[in-house]
């Protein structure tokens, strides 16, 4: 029961909250002042509450003194039962009731549900842990300004306490003494609640009070609705300010937002106040037929929760049931119809009804008119223009990247159908307002039949399947050469490469664990992100950007698998065995992504990544993640409202996984999916090959990385002593890489195939931190350490400890380095240029273009802009040598090779 009422009361609100976090952050880049954002949206959405809440209560006092002296003279006249039956005689008299006097308490209670929503999404706010902001220290903590012996003083939430009665004290001046004491009781318990709990928390409701306060102020002076205007014209002005030129460096859409925002506020007041008189003069039959009114609203009501709570989620399962069947610690998947029904219960039906039952006759008219268009237009939306967007994961994550520019055919489309229906909509209200109750309750039950129908179609698919095995158990996949030769080329994503030496000395162990490996630290790559960084990782320079640009007879698409193939169909070529495992971006995302190796039966592709995550967490007595539980839980009903609106604002909805701010289990489900395949690799790996072997692999446990504890680093916790990176989160997960790598080499060892096997290591980027080692550039505003390359290689029958080398190397180099006496006068096999290049410099030719820029399959070239072009050469750690690049771009050729 509690879990249904948490659902439907708290949940919605608690989306709230993430929307608007994330939003604030988004645009601000400051958690603290995003935290302080949450407590301006809930008061000024809570604010009508607040008003009813203040006309009830005054209600109360008012009855409550025309009472007062008729009750006190029954008290002193009578005791016992005779008081109670005159005072129960009096009352009816009065149409009283003493229920009634809960109204004096009422705004306290609207604050009850918001503070548990507040309360359950920054506390567990994982974002905040560490954030320090002003004088606090730490979000995620209590503040402890100072100490009384060993006792902690949190200053904030004492001077939340002493704002909260400043706020009462004003608020209550001329009330009865038993509400001021209700006041200052109130203040008492949420010091006593809040006393220890996190700073960003405390912040948040001192915030609420502060707003109480001003509100307060505010009630007192003449003409407050004039000085509200004044303050909305001022904030309006900024936004335009901000959007016009303090925030020129924010995304496109920010700075559209803040703009349409400062141009369209102050008009509001005027739009609303029309609209209003327009409505008080149409649609009378909803002012004369409260019943009529009521079942319009709770029709419409009930069908926005049915088609986003049931309908669209009972229909996307029916297509793949068994993607929701034994999905963590769920066997049924009818708990994940039963989720979204009760959010999308509490968001379109339990708090509009309460703001409908609590407002007057012309609100509720309203409310009855606009949940009617907003369920006429989510069913056009839904049903007529649903859109094509590929497969979906069960966590409502697109399998493909999507850009969510509807065409102009349908943007057209789409705007004169809500015309359309809009028009119509209002038309039935003016003429039979009286039909539209039963149009709507048609549509409601048609809505439940279908949805029911998908669901029983989803259980039935449940009970007729196998229940999967719990634990997939390691076999090998790998297959390596006992006396012949081995090339192994392991992608470590986003590994960084300033960390390696720090680790190799804080972990001596190790050096001797990479026996014979040479470490390139001064290693670039081609840029910052993956889906840039890998094509010449994998497929040599003709895949740099700049190469890539300039071959426009083929797609990106085309490219990028042509790049992952390089090495496997080169090595085939020359009469070697050939595995690949979760090579990264395959086939760009589109489905099915085994597409790429039509037409090479030959490439051995195994897929590892998340297929051994329970064996491992069995085995390591490790609680298993229910990261795919709780994103199709929260997300299923984001998913629906994603169909329900426009095509052109669903890119909005769908925005960083539908607004998640923090998700407790992400990063530890993903990398665990990767690090299970690192530690099981010996058990993955037999010596069965009957030719040589080439093995080519994509790791992401450097890239999805989380605390892990040593000496073993196997399991969640951070003991490392206290260093530069200690703190890191990528120091770690690093680390216990390296654990497992170095396992896998005394594996190798064991059975005598580490002298014939050759091994690079190498990682596709770096990352965004400031490793000390890179100075400024005049003129180059990039952050170079996103650009180093990890580069490690272990030659044939190479032994010693790991040794570094400073020659200048790129990620582009891996193909020649695999290749090297192996294969003599190695080519691309599909552009048939040489893999090693003599002049790397020539070819040095970096992208700071954002992640937008290269995620469209259908184009030929990358979206970088002149100014995104960087060059670097020699010595990556020499300011001098990098520039930006100046010369002629890509000139077009439509070679195909």
């Amino acid at each position: 029961m509690g879990t249904v009422l948490y659902q439907i009361v708290i949940q919605p609100l608690v989306v709230m909250l993430e929307f608007f976090y994330e939003l604030f952050f988004e645009v601000l880049h400051s958690k603290g002042i995003a935290v302080i954002g949450l407590s301006f949206v809930v008061t000024l959405l809570t604010l009508p509450l607040y008003m009813i809440a203040e006309s009830w209560q005054e209600i109360e006092r008012q009855k409550q003194a025309a009472m007062a002296g008729k009750i006190s003279r029954i008290k002193r006249a009578f005791k016992g039962d005779e008081q109670y039956m005159m005072l129960s005689a009096y009352y009816r008299e009065e149409r009283y009731k003493p229920i009634y006097a809960l109204r004096s308490s009422f705004s306290l209670l609207v604050q009850i549900p918001f503070f548990i929503a507040a309360y359950h999404y920054l506390s567990n706010l994982g974002t905040l842990r560490g954030y320090s902001f002003l004088f606090i220290k730490d979000f995620g903590a209590p503040d402890a300004m100072f100490h009384i012996g060993s006792f902690p003083v949190n200053v904030l939430p004492i001077a939340m306490t002493v704002i909260n009665c400043v706020a009462g004290y004003i608020y209550s001046k001329g009330h009865p003494r038993r509400e001021k004491i209700q006041i200052y009781l109130c203040a008492l318990v949420f010091l006593a609640l809040l006393y220890t709990s996190p700073a960003g928390l405390v912040l948040y409701w001192t915030m609420n009070n502060v707003l109480s306060l001003v509100k307060n102020i505010f009630y007192k002076i003449r003409k407050p609705g004039r000085i509200l205007y004044i303050g909305l014209c001022l904030f309006s002005l900024m936004a335009l300010l901000a959007g016009l030129g303090v925030m020129r460096h924010a995304k496109p859409m920010v700075r559209f937002g803040l703009i349409a925002m400062g141009l369209f506020l102050p008009f509001v007041p005027f739009v609303v106040t029309w609209l209003r008189s327009f409505n008080e003069t149409h649609f009378l039959a909803l002012d004369d037929e409260p019943k009529t009114r009521l079942l319009v609203f709770l029709c419409a009501a009930l069908g926005l929760a049915v088609l986003a709570g049931l309908f669209i989620p009972a229909t996307l399962m029916a297509s793949e049931p068994e993607q929701y069947c034994y999905v963590d610690s769920y066997t049924s998947p009818l708990v994940f119809i039963a989720y979204p029904l009760l959010q999308a219960i509490g968001l379109f039906l339990f708090w509009p009804g309460c703001f409908y039952a609590l407002f007057g006759k012309r609100v509720k008219k309203e409310f009855a008119i606009i949940w009617t268009l907003l369920l006429c237009w989510a069913l056009v939306n839904a049903l007529a223009f649903s859109g094509s967007y590929g497969p979906i994961e069960p966590t409502m994550l697109f399998m493909e990247p999507q850009t969510f520019k509807p065409t102009m055919g349908q943007f057209f489309g789409q705007f004169a159908c809500t015309v359309l229906v809009g028009a119509v909509v209002l038309l039935v209200f003016e003429k039979r307002a009286t039909l539209m109750g039963p149009i709507l309750a048609i549509v409601l039950f048609a809505l439940a039949a279908m949805g029911g129908k998908d669901v029983v179609a989803v259980y039935s698919a449940y009970t007729h399947m196998e229940k999967p095995q719990d634990l997939a158990e390691p076999e090998p996949v790998f297959h390596l050469s006992q006396t012949g030769k081995n090339v192994i080329v392991l992608m470590q994503d986003r590994m960084y490469s300033p960390m390696v030496e720090p680790i190799l000395a804080e972990h001596p162990e190790l050096k001797s664990q990479f026996d014979g490996f040479v470490f390139y630290p001064n290693t670039a790559s081609f840029g910052k992100y993956t889906m840039i960084g890998t094509p010449g990782l994998f497929g040599g320079y003709d895949y740099t950007p700049f190469e890539m640009n300039r071959r426009t007879g083929k797609t990106l698409q085309q490219k990028h698998n042509e790049a992952l193939l390089t090495m496997p169909v080169l090595f085939h070529q020359n009469g070697w065995n050939v595995s690949v495992s979760d090579l990264p971006y395959e086939n760009y995302l589109q489905q099915p992504v085994t597409d790429m190796y039509a037409g090479y039966p030959y490439v051995d592709r195994v897929k590892t990544h998340g297929v051994y995550s329970k064996h491992w967490y069995a085995v390591n007595g490790v609680a298993p993640s229910p990261y795919t539980s709780f994103m199709i839980k929260r997300n299923l009903v984001f998913f629906s409202i994603f169909k329900m609106v426009p095509p052109i604002l669903r890119r909005a909805v769908y925005h960083k996984k539908y607004w998640l701010s923090s998700n407790p289990y992400d990063d530890t489900a993903k990398f665990v999916d990767n690090y299970s395949e690192l530690d099981l690799l010996p058990e993955l790996t037999d010596f069965s090959s009957d030719a040589d072997s080439l093995v080519v692999l994509d790791n992401e446990a450097t890239h999805e990385a989380i605390y892990l504890m040593g000496p073993e680093y196997r399991k969640a916790g951070n003991n490392e002593p206290d260093s530069k990176w200690s703190k890191e989160p990528q120091y770690t997960s690093m680390t216990g890489v390296m654990y497992r790598l170095g396992e896998f080499f005394q594996y190798l060892k064991d059975n005598g195939v580490y002298d014939n096997t050759r091994i690079i290591i190498v990682s596709d980027h770096g990352m965004g931190f400031d490793s000390g080692l890179f100075t400024p550039t005049k003129g180059v505003s990039l952050t170079k350490d996103c650009f180093v390359a990890t580069l490690l290689v272990k030659d044939f029958a190479s032994h010693g400890a790991i040794r570094e080398d400073d020659a200048f190397m790129t990620n582009a180099d891996t193909p020649a380095l695999a290749s090297e006496g192996l294969i003599a006068d190695a080519r691309n096999p599909f552009t048939q240029n040489p893999l090693k290049v003599e002049d790397k410099n020539a070819w040095m030719k970096l992208v700071d273009a954002p992640a937008e820029a290269t995620r469209i399959r259908k184009n030929s070239e990358f979206s970088i802009a002149p100014s995104e072009w960087f060059t670097v050469k020699d010595d990556i750690y020499n300011p001098a040598n990098w520039a930006r690049y100046t010369g002629p771009l890509p000139e077009a050729t439509h070679v195909d090779y």
